[in-house]
């Protein structure tokens, strides 16, 4: 039997090891106190990180929990859009259901009609309105 040599899997290096320069669209992200990893990467700010200041224990307590408050606001935000969207949907539903049920009562009535016209001039009866599909 032959063995096979399994091949060591190859590291493909990128174009350059320099962090991305800043586009257009990292300027306007920047502008509205945004950040992204091309804004993260310039000197001016990777030297304030190193000059921020380490908050205190009460301070990131502080801060989580504000985070936290948002964030739950946020939750209960999209629950109530997520209510009324799914009760939308079941409405929507019900108006679809109602459309198909009219249409296949419109194709049965479209059917007799096209049925009695094939009568006419063949001395049968010809009823205009069926009684059976109206009632129905």
């Amino acid at each position: 039997m032959h063995k096979f040599k399994r091949s060591k899997p190859r590291i493909t290096l990128l174009e350059s090891d320099q962090p991305p320069t800043p586009t257009p669209i990292d300027a306007k992200v920047a502008h509205n106190n945004g950040t992204s990893v091309a804004i993260e990467a310039t000197n001016e700010s990777l030297q304030a990180s190193k000059t921020v200041p380490t908050p205190s224990l009460s301070e990131i307590i502080e801060q989580r929990t504000r985070e936290n408050g948002r964030l739950r606001h946020e939750l209960a935000y999209q629950q109530r859009k997520q209510a009324i969207d799914l009760s939308t949907l079941e409405k929507v539903g019900r108006v679809v259901a109602e459309l198909r049920h009219t249409l296949r009562e419109h194709k049965k009535l479209e059917a007799v009609i096209d049925h009695d016209f094939g009568k006419i001039g063949t001395g049968e009866e010809v009823e205009w309105f069926p009684r059976s599909l109206i009632l129905s």
